[in-house]
Formats: C-alpha cells, sequence, structure tokens
C-alpha cells in the first residue's frame, strides 16, 4: 500500500519518493521523477511520457513508498496506473494507447472529441473525486485506478462510456456529475461574460468568442466541458471559448488564476502572456528570482525567472500565474490588472 500525498509543489524525489507531475527528472533525483514538461522529447501529456519511457530500477527496495502528485486529473491517475504496471512487469493491454491519446486530448483542453459531459470519462473521473472530499489522498487514488482499470479491462472507450449499471463507482460517479450539473447552473448566473476577439494562430486574424471570467474556489474540468459547450448561455452562442478563472484560496499553486481558450478554436494568447510577464518584472523591481529558471519556450536562452507565468510550452493556449519561490508569492499582478489587460488586449471598446 503506496502513501499518497498532494503537494503540488513539491520538487525533488527522495529516497523512496515517486513524483507524479512534478519535479524534474532530468536532474539527479534519489526517487523518481515522473515529468514530461521538462524532457527534450516534446509529450503532448504526462500519460505519454510514461507509456513510452522505460524505467530502471523500479523494485529497488526504496522505490515509491511515497507517491506525491499534484492533483486527481485523468493524465495523474493514468500516468500512475501505466507506471505501476511497469513496476510490477505486468503487460499493458494493447487499448491503452487509446487512452492515453484521450488523456493527450484532455490535457489540451479538448472538450469535444473527449465526448459528451455524461459519457465522458474525464468528467466521470472529476466527478469521482469530487464525491469524495472527506476521503484521503491514497483512498481517492486507490478507487480511481480501481475505476479506471475496469473501464480498460473492459474495452470501454473513454468518450462514449455509456451506463455500467453493476458498477457503484460508476453510479458514485454519475450522480456527482448531476448535481455538478446543477452548480454551473448557478455558477453563470454569478460571473461577468464578454465577447472578445483573439487572434488565430495561423493568420493573427481577431476571431470573436464568448469569454468569462469566474471568480470561485473550484472551477472543475466538469464545469469546462459545460462551459465550452454551452451554446444557450455564451454571447456568440457557440460555447464559452475563452475562461479566466480567480481562485483567491489557491494563491501560490499556480492555480490561482488560470487563463484558457478552446484549442480546438486554434487562436492564442500569447499578447496577454508577454503583457503579464512585463507587469509582473515591472512590480518586482529587478529583484524577481531568476537564480534556477525554470525551462520555458518563451525564454529559449533559459534566462527567465524561477516563476514565470506558464505559456502552455509556447503554444499559448493556456496561463497560469506563477508558484511560490523563495517563500515569496510568485506572482504580484492583482486579478484586477489581469482582467483589465485581458479587455485592453481582446474586448473592443472596453472600459479600462
Amino acid at each position: 500500500m503506496y502513501e499518497v500525498i498532494v503537494n503540488p509543489n513539491k520538487k525533488v524525489a527522495d529516497t523512496g519518493e515517486l513524483l507524479v507531475g512534478l519535479g524534474d527528472s532530468t536532474v539527479d533525483n534519489k526517487g523518481i521523477a515522473l515529468q514530461h514538461k521538462t524532457q527534450t522529447v516534446y509529450y503532448e501529456s504526462l500519460s505519454q511520457y510514461v507509456y513510452s519511457t522505460e524505467f530502471k530500477n523500479l523494485n529497488a527496495p526504496q522505490c515509491c513508498q511515497q507517491i506525491f502528485i499534484e492533483d486527481f486529473s485523468v493524465d495523474t491517475i493514468l500516468s500512475l496506473w501505466i507506471f505501476l504496471h511497469k513496476k510490477l512487469d505486468q503487460v499493458l493491454p494493447e487499448n491503452v494507447i487509446n487512452w492515453v491519446n484521450y488523456a493527450s486530448k484532455w490535457e489540451k483542453g479538448d472538450t469535444t472529441t473527449t465526448g459528451k459531459a455524461f459519457e465522458s470519462y474525464g468528467c466521470l473521473q472529476s466527478a469521482l473525486v469530487l464525491s469524495m472530499k472527506n476521503y484521503s489522498a491514497s483512498e481517492i487514488v486507490t478507487e480511481s485506478l480501481d475505476f479506471l482499470s475496469t473501464l480498460i479491462r473492459q474495452d470501454i472507450d473513454p468518450a462514449t462510456i455509456s451506463k455500467l449499471t453493476n458498477n457503484s463507482t460508476y453510479g458514485q460517479a454519475y450522480e456527482s456529475l448531476e448535481k455538478e450539473y446543477k452548480k454551473y447552473q448557478a455558477l453563470l448566473s454569478d460571473n461577468e461574460t464578454a465577447k472578445l476577439h483573439i487572434p488565430q494562430i495561423q493568420s493573427n486574424e481577431p476571431m470573436e468568442v464568448s469569454g468569462i471570467f469566474l471568480e470561485t474556489e473550484i472551477i472543475s474540468s466538469i464545469q469546462k466541458v459545460f462551459l465550452r459547450n454551452d451554446i444557450e448561455n455564451s454571447p456568440t452562442r457557440n460555447g464559452f471559448a475563452f475562461m479566466a478563472v480567480y481562485n483567491v484560496k489557491a494563491k501560490g499553486t499556480g492555480n490561482d488564476i488560470v487563463i484558457s481558450v478552446d484549442p480546438l478554436k486554434k487562436v492564442h494568447l500569447k499578447a496577454l502572456w508577454k503583457a503579464l510577464e512585463e507587469e509582473e518584472n515591472s512590480l518586482w523591481e529587478e529583484i524577481r528570482p531568476k537564480d534556477n529558471p525554470r525551462p520555458l519556450k518563451s525564454y529559449p536562452d533559459h534566462n527567465g525567472p524561477n516563476e514565470p507565468w506558464w505559456d502552455d510550452m509556447g503554444k499559448y493556449t493556456l496561463i497560469a500565474a506563477p508558484k511560490m519561490v523563495h517563500g515569496q508569492y510568485g506572482r504580484r499582478v492583482s486579478w484586477e490588472r489581469v482582467k483589465q489587460l485581458i479587455k485592453q488586449l481582446y474586448a473592443k471598446g472596453a472600459q479600462l
């Protein structure tokens, strides 16, 4: 039995520790750090990296006594499921590659080909986690791994999961999903929406999209699916392709401000990322920590800050706030200023 600990700020794997989606697997860890973002080869998801990589010394006595994770997401659970099978030297089912591809799409924010909300593994997994708020991290991961294993062994398509009448975990997840939809309907009435004009990747010509500014403690991946596909309530009547989410209680984790666009729209937020970094540098007044820069596509010379705004590996479809750095909050740009910059860049005729 492994002890699972949720710690988004874990940087180094010590002896007996496994980091899933955390740390840097290219440096000298005493334990094991599974991290695709620091590899020289590009991987679309952590699952793809773990699936494609051969690991050494997996049977060492001190391997994986403690497992550190960032969250209970599709990518985290599938990556751990694959890794544990490799650790036990078990042959992976052939259909696992379908699940890896699904996880990669889910990580990109694809809410179209990953299935309808009530049939999507991503939504069901998220709903399962939400239904287990009073459980330990170890219990949630164990239940999630068991659920995933059942689906894979039955060769079920992760995008079209129909009702599993004899599976109590599925029933629990489905019921939780129904509750989330009711919460989503309430969420819409409390937050600001707008028409925005976001540049397209190929031409930089602006595309009109619906945007929403959310101030909420939790914005679940389920609610994101509802938002992306909400034809009725979005100003352009084709779903909310732009979301800016502020969670004041998550400051320092990198998840306190997350701004994203629907990747299928093929638009980008590069101008916003540049504006946020410039604003951040100005507010730090030359003392922004740069002694250990985080690898980032936007800083090819490795001369950026330790904790920059995340650039989604240079794709600029998801921008996330800096994490803690040297015991300080890495973000100094306020939420109000972030909103102001968004409107200044993308809202025609915005009042600033």
